[in-house]
């Protein structure tokens, strides 16, 4: 028959449990002699490293909050920062060729997106060219190209 696994856990809380009273008790015996001899508590490594841990955090705090307090308000005028970009888009069906702008998040590549005229999921991403037109660039010669006038986007991705 196989043994059961043991639970860390469980064995943990049984030895915390088991050494509670011997825990207090030392507790408590340093406190008296802390009463007694108040160095002693500096003297601790615990309270010592416990009081360093909590001034380096305070220091932080108040070192990351110094710019805020220095520097000018943003003006009223001041809006959030943007989550959203708009992305142009260009049916590829040849029938169709619409041109359409959606708005989506930072990042966005999902592409192909439907297109609202024609309602196929033939829409892709757009680049604007030097000829001024939003093209889909073609692959020529490994590198992106302007279908209208030639012109390199640069290498394929």
């Amino acid at each position: 028959m196989a043994q059961e696994e043991r639970n860390r856990l469980t064995e943990w809380l049984l030895l915390l449990r088991s050494q509670a009273p011997i825990l207090r008790q030392g507790v408590a015996d340093w406190l008296d002699a802390v009463r007694e001899e108040p160095r002693l508590a500096w003297e601790t490594a615990a309270v010592r490293y416990a009081v360093y841990g909590a001034s380096a955090v305070v220091l932080v705090l108040v070192v990351t909050r110094i710019p805020a307090l220095i520097g000018p308000p943003a003006p009223p005028s001041a809006q959030a920062a943007a989550t959203t970009a708009d992305y142009h888009v260009i049916c590829s069906r040849q029938e169709c060729g619409h041109h359409f702008v959606v708005n989506r998040k930072f990042g966005f590549h999902s592409f192909p997106v439907d297109c609202p005229k024609c309602n196929q999921r033939t829409g892709a991403q757009a680049l604007r060219c030097s000829c001024g037109r939003w093209v889909l660039p073609e692959m020529r010669n490994k590198a992106l190209t302007c279908p209208v006038c030639g012109h390199h986007f640069g290498p394929a991705p």
